[in-house]
C-alpha cells in the first residue's frame, strides 16, 4: 500500500518511518493463526489511510529521542484496536463492505466476525504491555471503554431527530476523538516529549478527530460510494443522527420537507434518497463543514506550543485535510 495521501504533504517527515511500519504490521498478522490472520490481512490490504499510526509517529517527532520498537509496537496497537472497533461495528450495521471489499461477517459470518474483532482488540493491548508503561497501559484501557461506551449511546439514540449539539460532540468525541488522543499521547509520552507538552499534543489529537469524525458524517451525505468506500446514507439507514440532518432540519428554506419523510413509521430507500437529496440541498452541508473547521482551527492553535518544525507543519496540514478529504 502507499502511504502517499494525496494533496497532503504530512507524511514527509514520516515517510521512512510509515513504510516500515507497513511492513511490521503486514509481517505481524502474517504471523497470526490462519482465518484470523487471512481475515486481518484483508482489511489491511483494502488500504486503509493509517492516520493513527502517522499521528503516534508524528507526536513522537517532537520529543527528544525514543525507542523507535516501542513507538512502532504502540502504532500497531493503535491500529489494530481502530481495525478491531470496525469489524464490529460493520456487524452492528449490517454493512455489506467496506472500502470496496466484502466485510468479514460477510465473508465469515458474524461469530467469526466478533471473535476476529476480539482477538485483535486483545493484541492491540497485549502490544502495549510490552512497552511496559502503565499511564499508557491505562489510558488505552480507558479509551476501549470509552470507544465501547460511545457506540452505545449511537445504538441507544437511534432516530432520534432532536438530539442536541452537546449530545451529538459527546458522541463523536467518544466514537473517534478518544482514539486520535490516545495516539498523540502514545507518541508524545513515548517520543520523550515534556509532561505538559503531552498534554497540548493530547489535546491536538481530541480536537483533530472531532474535526474529522464532522468531515466524515458529511462525506456520508455528499461522496460517492466510490470515494468512501460504502453505500453513501449509510448511516440514515442504520438510524445514526449526524450533524448535517440536524442542522438540515433547522434550515427554514427545507420548510417541514426533511421532517415530513422522517415521521413515516417505515422508510424506505426512495425515501432515504430523498432525505439525501434534501441534505445535500441546504444549508446543513456548509454549517456542518464549519463546525469541522472551527474544530481544526482549534487544534491548530494548540501547535502554537511549539516552535517551527517540519512535525509542527505536517499537524497542521492535517488540520487542513480532515476537512477536504473525499474518502
Amino acid at each position: 500500500m502507499s502511504t502517499t495521501m494525496t494533496g497532503t504533504d504530512f507524511i514527509a517527515p514520516i515517510r521512512a518511518e510509515l513504510d516500515d511500519f507497513e511492513q511490521r504490521l503486514h509481517a505481524t498478522v502474517r504471523a497470526d493463526l490462519g482465518p484470523v490472520a487471512e481475515a486481518m490481512e484483508q482489511i489491511l490490504d483494502a488500504g486503509g489511510k493509517r492516520l493513527r499510526p502517522a499521528l503516534v509517529f508524528l507526536a513522537a517527532g517532537f520529543g527528544r529521542g525514543s525507542r523507535a520498537d516501542d513507538v512502532h509496537r504502540a502504532a500497531m496497537a493503535i491500529e489494530f484496536i481502530h481495525n478491531a472497533t470496525l469489524i464490529h461495528d460493520d456487524l452492528i450495521d449490517g454493512a455489506p463492505t467496506r472500502r470496496g471489499l466484502r466485510t468479514i461477517h460477510e465473508s465469515l459470518g458474524a461469530n467469526p466476525a466478533i471473535i476476529i474483532g476480539d482477538y485483535y482488540f486483545a493484541k492491540g493491548a497485549n502490544l502495549m504491555s510490552q512497552i511496559g508503561n502503565t499511564s499508557i497501559d491505562a489510558l488505552l484501557s480507558q479509551t476501549v471503554m470509552t470507544i465501547c461506551f460511545g457506540e452505545m449511546l449511537q445504538l441507544t439514540s437511534q432516530r432520534r431527530y432532536d438530539q442536541s449539539l452537546e449530545e451529538y460532540y459527546a458522541k463523536i468525541e467518544r466514537k473517534t476523538a478518544v482514539l486520535l488522543a490516545a495516539s498523540t499521547f502514545c507518541g508524545a509520552v513515548l517520543g520523550g516529549v515534556p509532561e505538559a507538552q503531552v498534554d497540548v499534543l493530547r489535546r491536538f489529537g481530541r480536537l483533530l478527530g472531532m474535526s474529522f469524525q464532522i468531515a466524515d458524517d458529511v462525506l456520508d451525505y455528499l461522496a460517492t460510494e466510490e470515494e468512501v468506500g460504502k453505500p453513501v446514507g449509510n448511516d440514515l439507514k442504520q438510524g445514526t443522527v449526524t450533524l448535517p440532518l440536524m442542522l438540515a432540519r433547522q434550515d427554514p428554506a427545507i420548510d417541514g420537507r426533511l421532517n415530513a419523510v422522517l415521521a413515516k413509521p417505515l422508510l424506505d430507500d426512495a425515501d432515504y434518497a430523498e432525505v439525501v437529496r434534501i441534505v445535500r440541498g441546504s444549508r446543513g452541508i456548509d454549517e456542518s463543514y464549519g463546525h469541522a473547521q472551527a474544530f481544526g482551527d482549534k487544534a491548530r492553535a494548540e501547535l502554537a506550543a511549539f516552535p517551527p518544525s517540519g512535525y509542527r507543519d505536517a499537524l497542521e496540514s492535517l488540520t487542513y485535510y480532515v476537512v477536504r478529504r473525499r474518502s
